[in-house]
């Protein structure tokens, strides 16, 4: 598979990096609109830089773009790409909005093209030993989540020397314009979505902590922090935080009648799965104080995964090798286009909550929703 990087910034060097982990996955050229990133990049992947986005569209040997533009620019940018013919693998989300979104997808199945969005971390051992640990019933009935994807103070944080190994800088200014919730909802939307089914309904707020994020620059407005109580359609509520401020915390914690499945960081392909029983002793019922370790389902193509700098442990292409492989199949990727469009939805909701709510949105009622998917084979 034949592919085309648009967009050179901060996390295109992540899939640089385990890029070559596939090879059957072939890298042809790169473009971002500042000319310096895409020389950047032609030289550390060996491959064409593009003078323009027309002509990496043009070039017929292109089969899927990896679209790694900012938020703001998906559709635009994706809408370009399947009118161009091209199947296309975008970072998160879809679009900033939930009307372009759908037209995306439209418009995909309208050319029968595929479209699919990161993160793609469904797909790793630590995802699917989890859904599996649910489907076995390891703690009895589910009935309650909690999921925290606080990033500590950011703000704070020397992040003007946060520089990759490509030498490219973290977009500060793009990512608190963006929000935080947008940035990083969909780590534990999509795997709760693939293992609850699709939601229901989502209770939201939001606001804005820190109004001065970088001191002398102005930045366009985004809530920082998000609270939100999802139902989904199999009776499971999950309540989800977001934020920029509070101490760093990505616990991720599923709660059964008999116990509680815990894991460390659902953004990490090597986090650690933890389980407690409940007991009864006389008239108390309490969690054992000892979390035993689930052992990891294992993958027949698990690899050594390349660490970045100051990153977790992911292989960023996993999904995008799906997609070149439901492309020769003749099938679906496992991250679909309704799936993506599911958790894009999700994500909004819970990043413009406050929005909402002044419109009389809230509680906010899902209109999208997915089929039913199953583990990996080698999960079940």
């Amino acid at each position: 598979m034949k592919l085309a990087i648009l967009g050179c910034g901060y996390v295109a060097n992540m899939y640089r990096l385990t890029l070559p982990m596939h090879p059957e996955l072939e890298l042809v050229g790169v473009f971002d609109k500042e000319r310096s990133r895409s020389e950047n990049m032609a030289r550390l992947t060996e491959s064409i830089c593009y003078s323009d986005i027309d002509t990496m569209l043009n070039d017929t040997s292109v089969e899927m773009v990896l679209n790694f533009t900012n938020p703001q620019a998906h559709y635009e940018t994706t809408r370009s790409c399947l009118d161009a013919g091209k199947h296309v693998y975008t970072e998160k989300p879809l679009a900033m909005d939930l009307g372009d979104a759908h037209a995306l997808v439209e418009l995909a199945k309208k050319r029968g093209l595929m479209l699919s969005s990161a993160p793609c971390t469904l797909m790793n051992e630590v995802a699917q030993t989890l859904w599996k640990a649910v489907n076995d019933k390891v703690v009895g009935d589910v009935r309650l989540v909690y999921a925290e994807m606080e990033d500590g103070m950011v703000t704070h944080a020397p992040v003007s020397t946060w520089i990759n190994e490509a030498g490219t800088a973290w977009p500060a200014v793009n990512e608190f314009e963006t929000g935080c919730t947008t940035e990083h909802a969909g780590y534990v939307m999509s795997w709760l979505a693939a293992i609850l089914g699709p939601a229901e309904s989502v209770t939201a707020f939001s606001d804005t902590l820190i109004e001065n994020k970088i001191s002398g620059q102005i930045i366009a407005p985004a809530d920082d922090f998000s609270v939100a109580c999802i139902k989904f359609a199999n009776g499971v509520v999950v309540r989800m935080t977001n934020g920029i401020y509070a101490e760093h915390d990505h616990q991720l914690r599923v709660f059964g009648d008999e116990g509680v499945l815990s894991v460390k960081d659902p953004r990490s392909d090597d986090s650690s799965i933890g389980l407690q029983k409940y007991h009864t002793i006389r008239r108390k019922r309490f969690l054992s104080p000892l979390s035993k370790k689930l052992t990891l389902c294992s993958s027949p193509s698990q690899k050594k995964i390349t660490k970045y700098r100051g990153s977790q442990t992911r292989d960023f292409c996993r999904a995008i090798a799906d997609m070149a492989l439901a492309i020769k199949e003749g099938r679906d990727p496992y991250i679909g286009a309704n799936f993506s469009l599911h958790i894009t939805e999700l994500t909004l909701a819970c990043q413009f909550a406050s929005d909402l709510a002044k419109q009389g949105k809230m509680p906010y009622k899902m209109t999208t929703t997915f089929e039913t998917m199953e583990p990996l084979v080698w999960a079940k």
